[in-house]
């Protein structure tokens, strides 16, 4: 996926990645991670929880972009998380480079499709890393994500990547 597209970061996929150890694995798959400074705020802001993502924004790591767009800024804010609006914001003023949108959050992927820009999830990126062959197996990482990075996954959509992966029987 990587080449001229802006690939457009919120905090919780930089957090679940660094936390994990494989922030390598999303570049790889994505290509260079850009944000807008509502993120790079929430990662300093949670450095106390999550060092290693603290420590992108220290090490060159990301891009960081301003968002400019202060009135769609304020209108998104209504019903997103600073950060959420920022990407959105900062994704549709982007929009001539195609922007890709990594988001987790439902409300926040709801108003990126709203909106018509594209997005991937944490999941999303573990499964296309699977099927390029970059990763043997996702459940490692699965097990690494609620323990180190404290992401939660409900049962129904642990078992629906696993099945995707491979990784577990279909039902029948």
């Amino acid at each position: 996926m990587a080449g001229n597209r802006l690939i457009i970061s919120n905090t919780s996929p930089l957090i679940n990645f660094s936390e994990i150890g494989c922030y390598d694995l999303l570049e790889g798959e994505l290509g260079p991670i850009s944000v807008p400074p509502a993120v790079v705020s929430e990662l300093k802001a949670k450095a106390g929880k999550f060092s290693k993502a603290a420590t992108l924004a220290h090490h060159g790591k990301l891009t960081i972009l301003p968002q400019n767009n202060s009135l769609l800024l304020l209108h998104l804010k209504q019903s997103l998380h600073w950060g959420e609006a920022e990407c959105i914001a900062t994704a549709l003023e982007y929009a001539p480079r195609k922007p890709l949108l990594i988001l987790d959050d439902t409300a926040a992927r709801t108003a990126a499709a709203m909106h018509g820009i594209p997005f991937i999830g944490t999941l999303g990126v573990l499964l296309a890393a699977k099927q390029s062959g970059t990763i043997p197996r996702i459940r490692p990482l699965l097990d690494a994500l609620r323990d180190k990075a404290r992401f939660w996954i409900s049962e129904t959509l642990w078992t629906s990547v696993l099945q995707r992966a491979g990784e577990l029987p279909s039902p029948d």
